[in-house]
């Protein structure tokens, strides 16, 4: 019986060794699976990080083009609204204080924005507008 019970206690030592081999290796396996999920995660990760940087070195490109338009198209309009108030200066009988950006344009009013008081311009009498002759 002893002989029996060894063999019973060897059977189910081959057994139980034969599980835990059965669970190291299914474990080692589960592990690699996950090391593997992981490396094509980072792989995927660094992909997409260089995708997205070069999305945003193009945008970079983009937006400083974009503003250099802005600065040129600013400089026409400010050069446009400069001859238009020299023709506007001269349709109305006055000589232009700028000259395309070269002088700095008379000041029309103060800081408060009120208008500044203008010299007087003759009404056509010999007196300027606004002042009449009192006659005895």
């Amino acid at each position: 019986m002893r002989n029996r019970s060894n063999e019973m206690t060897e059977g189910s030592n081959k057994l139980a060794h034969i599980d835990f081999d059965q669970e190291i290796e299914s474990t080692a396996v589960a592990g690699a699976v996950a090391v593997q999920k992981l490396i094509a995660d980072r792989n995927r990760l660094r992909e997409e990080l260089t995708a997205s940087l070069a999305a945003q070195a193009d945008y970079r490109r983009l937006l400083q083009a974009l503003h250099q338009q802005y600065i040129e198209l600013a400089r026409k309009v400010v050069g446009s609204m400069q001859q238009f108030d020299n023709t506007m200066r001269e349709a109305m009988g006055g000589r232009a204080n700028v000259t395309l950006g070269t002088a700095e344009p008379k000041p029309q009013f103060d800081s408060d924005g009120i208008p500044l008081p203008t010299e007087p311009q003759p009404n056509g009498n010999g007196v300027s507008n606004g002042i009449a002759r009192l006659e005895a």
